[in-house]
């Protein structure tokens, strides 16, 4: 499937099976990992775990069983804090969708006392773990998630929507299927006057910058424009 499909194709899995991933995913996962440190001067560590992937780590919220694989988005915390949330937002989903044109199912998960991990993964100094994803094979399929009409999720400046490039539409659709903490999709995109500049904000929201670093990514994949402003 191509990217766009997985876009759609995705739901959060939070009950996973005791299938193994075989050593062919997980090169293609690893691989992509790579990438996404490599793009995004990340951290970023995929763990394999017969019991418990998350090392103990009490999550923020959702239920999860038998999480066996999970991707630890991990960055330095040197830099402004806001900014690593972003871009774990956007690698991570990023990564979330490879696993799903890979066949699997994910969940972005925030977990508490992450230096207390058991070993699962490596925090250097100066890093942190603003979130997760956990990986599988689900037990059954997620559930779509209810989304904000595209009147919510963007706008253009000085008009409206229905005078919006096709481009742009397309981007705001995009947004619309991007996961989200508590589905509340705390993110605008707005269409600046020159009619190519995209400006990019959080709302008030649970983790609303990590939600807009994922909602970015859906809106560049699903408009092919990167041409976007964050504040």
């Amino acid at each position: 499937m191509n990217i766009v499909e997985a876009m759609e194709r995705r739901h959060a899995v939070r009950d996973f099976s005791d299938r193994p991933i075989d050593d062919d995913t997980l090169r293609a996962l690893n691989e992509a990992v790579d990438a996404a440190n490599a793009d995004g001067g990340l951290d970023v560590q995929l763990v394999q775990d017969d019991t418990d992937a998350f090392g103990g780590c009490p999550t923020h919220y959702g239920r999860f069983k038998n999480v066996r694989y999970c991707i630890a988005l991990i960055g330095s915390d040197d830099e402004d804090p806001v900014q690593l949330d972003r871009k774990v937002g956007y690698y991570g989903e990023r990564l979330a969708l490879t696993a799903t044109q890979l066949g699997m199912g994910s969940s972005w998960v925030v977990l508490h006392e992450t230096h207390d991990h058991d070993g699962r993964w490596r925090l250097g100094e100066g890093e942190r773990m603003p979130a997760a994803l956990a990986l599988g094979y689900g037990n059954r399929p997620g559930r779509a998630h209810r989304s904000k009409p595209l009147e919510e999720l963007g706008a253009v400046e000085n008009g409206d929507l229905s005078g919006a490039p096709d481009w742009f539409l397309s981007g705001l659709r995009a947004v619309a299927l991007a996961p989200s903490a508590l589905g509340k999709q705390p993110v605008r995109f707005t269409l600046l006057e020159d009619g190519k500049t995209v400006l990019a904000q959080p709302l008030e929201g649970v983790q609303a910058d990590i939600c807009l670093g994922i909602a970015r990514y859906h809106f560049e994949v699903g408009s092919g424009h990167t041409d976007i402003v964050v504040r």
